[in-house]
């Protein structure tokens, strides 16, 4: 129930003594009781608590009060169950991607890149490469000690220097690094 507020005790006898207009809803707009009683009872719980609550509502009949809470239950799901996300297109990666054309054709599955290790490790030591020829020896020894997992402390300790010069120095290879990759 949205308003999380558990029904009094004269509240659950109201609604027992109501329980019908559920059913006359649901024969009314001729849906199966299995399917849409669990949709529209909240809607209707939710009227009794109004009903008892809004003084303003006196002037209705539970009845019709009980009819509109019902239609906005079955409104809020049928809107939801039809919303985009929950009825989206959903094709196989084994479908053709152009089945109206002449040719063969291809799979989305064919598309999609597979990855290998070797091409992997490859595209890494082509990267390394590249940047030794653009940054200083003692910079390439920096990067080559800091991906073998050492920290900058201990970088610092065996380069005989501080590690705010070895920051400095990671941040020009990252600079360096960044220009390759966008070439």
């Amino acid at each position: 129930m949205k308003c999380e507020i558990p029904l009094t005790p004269e509240q659950r006898i109201f609604a027992a003594q109501n329980h019908d207009l559920v059913y006359k809803f649901l024969q009314r707009k001729n849906l199966p009781i299995d399917e849409y009683y669990d949709i529209v009872i909240f809607g209707y719980l939710n009227s009794i608590h109004r009903f008892y609550t809004n003084p303003e509502l006196a002037a209705h009949t539970f009845g019709n009060i009980a009819w509109k809470g019902m239609q906005n239950s079955l409104y809020n799901y049928t809107r939801a169950k039809s919303c985009q996300k929950r009825s989206a297109e959903v094709c196989s990666i084994h479908a053709m991607l152009y089945p109206d054309s002449q040719s063969d054709g291809i799979t989305l599955e064919e598309t999609l890149p597979v990855y290998d290790d070797m091409l992997q490790q490859l595209d890494a030591t082509l990267l390394l490469h590249d940047l030794a020829k653009r940054v200083s020896k003692q910079q390439m020894e920096i990067v080559r000690l800091k991906s073998s997992g050492y920290n900058l402390q201990d970088i610092a300790t065996r380069q005989n220097t501080s590690t705010k010069r070895i920051r400095k120095l990671l941040d020009e290879v990252r600079c360096v690094l960044t220009e390759l990759c966008h070439e």
